[in-house]
This record gives C-alpha cells, sequence and structure tokens, in this order.
C-alpha cells in the first residue's frame, strides 16, 4: 500500500478512537492524540507539494471549496492538539494553569470541527479514488449509513458543541464499545458523503452543466430523508 493511502488509513482509524473516548479512557485518548499529530505531521510533508501550488493556476468552484475545507481543518487541528496538550493529564509537558479552561472550551469546539472538515476532506478527495476503482458510491446502503450518521450527529446535539452552545461534553461510558465505535464511523462517514456530493456539486458550478446538478443534490437529500425518518421513530435514538 502506497505511503500516501497508509497514513491516510491511520488517521481514519485514529480520528474514530479519538472521538471514542468511551473506548480509549483518558489515557489512551492522550496517547493516541500524540499519535495523530505525528501522522498528520507525516501526512503534510507526503502532501507538501500542495502548498507550494496553492498561488498557482487557476481557482474553480472545486478548488476554492477545497482550500477552504483545508485551511479550515489545518486551523481547527491545529487548535485541537494544542489545546489537547494544555490540558492533557497523563502526558502533562505543556500544563498552562490560567489557560485550562479557554484550552478546555477550544479543544471541544476544535476536536469536533477537525472530524467535521476531515470527513469533508476525505469526501472532496474520494472523487479520484472511486474513479481509480471504478466504484459505483455512493450505494443505497451507503446512503443509508451516512443518513444514520446524520442522525446520530443531530441527535448527540454536536451542532451545540461546534458554536459553543454546549462547553461541556456529555460522554455516556456505559454504551457499549462497538456501538460506539459504530456510530462514529457513520457518523464520520456522513460527513466523507456530504463532502463527496458538494464537491460534485461544486463541479456542476464550474461546467455549468446544470442538469449533473440533481444527483448529488438528491443523494444529499436522501441522507436526510432516512435521518428525519430515524428521528420521527427513534427520537433521541437509545433504542440503537
Amino acid at each position: 500500500m502506497p505511503a500516501r493511502r497508509t497514513v491516510d488509513v491511520l488517521m481514519t482509524i485514529l480520528l474514530v478512537l479519538l472521538m471514542s473516548l468511551q473506548v480509549t479512557e483518558q489515557d489512551g485518548h492522550e496517547y493516541i492524540g500524540m499519535l495523530m499529530v505525528l501522522v498528520v505531521i507525516v501526512h503534510q510533508y507526503l502532501n507538501r507539494k500542495w502548498y507550494g501550488n496553492i498561488f498557482r493556476g487557476r481557482y474553480g468552484a472545486v478548488r476554492v471549496l477545497t482550500l477552504a475545507v483545508n485551511v479550515s481543518l489545518i486551523v481547527a487541528f491545529t487548535l485541537s492538539a494544542v489545546s489537547g496538550m494544555m490540558i492533557a493529564e497523563t502526558v502533562t509537558f505543556m500544563n498552562v494553569d490560567e489557560l485550562t479552561e479557554w484550552a478546555r472550551t477550544t479543544h471541544l469546539a476544535s476536536s469536533y470541527w477537525s472530524f467535521v472538515l476531515m470527513g469533508l476532506h476525505a469526501g472532496l478527495h474520494f472523487g479520484m479514488i472511486a474513479g481509480r476503482v471504478r466504484a459505483k458510491w455512493p450505494s443505497v446502503l451507503g446512503v443509508a449509513f451516512a443518513g444514520f450518521g446524520l442522525y446520530r450527529f443531530v441527535v448527540m446535539n454536536i451542532a451545540d458543541y461546534l458554536v459553543l452552545k454546549t462547553q461541556f461534553a456529555f460522554i455516556d461510558y456505559d454504551r457499549n464499545y462497538l456501538l460506539v465505535l459504530v456510530e462514529n464511523i457513520a457518523m464520520l462517514a456522513f460527513w466523507v458523503f456530504a463532502g463527496y456530493e458538494a464537491g460534485k456539486i461544486a463541479g456542476v458550478f464550474h461546467s455549468r452543466r446544470w442538469k449533473m446538478l440533481m444527483r448529488p443534490a438528491v443523494m444529499l437529500a436522501c441522507a436526510c430523508v432516512v435521518c428525519a425518518v430515524l428521528v420521527m421513530f427513534f427520537g433521541g435514538g437509545e433504542e440503537f
């Protein structure tokens, strides 16, 4: 497996584990976070040519969207990493007591922003991978799984963390570990799916082939319908 693909797969696994505090607990969370920082640095090195090309060439809708997501992700991840080191309890080498409250709030919001943006980032690049393997993605099951991910994102009120409406994360340590992992994978899958379809929509605006706008719009709508149906039948989702 090429180095870039290996790093991408490893980052995805680490991301899901980082969002699964019930599974890793605090000590594991901190060690995985440190490993994630190292892997992201390797990822940046392997893709260093992207930085040199930022000011070269023309910018269409897809490239503008990709740049916005990438820059936002770099900022969010940097804030998440720095604030995480400041409040670490096991790996302690950067604690600043007077900034603890700021660091906790920042880490909560920036971590979830990193999660969302990493999904979008992966989705925007998924088209190239799907094209290479001639995959017809997303399938019906893929859309349903993404819709389930959106459902969990909604009922867990994660949007409140993103806008700092809620400054303390609720962690249900009694929840089944496997279920926690599946739910986090599903939420990430939704944002990968959203990024993939958003890239196609941006491509339509660039090419002005408006008839091609229908499919990605319908796909996104279908995932939202799945989410709405699950909310209607299961509400807070405790049955899952």
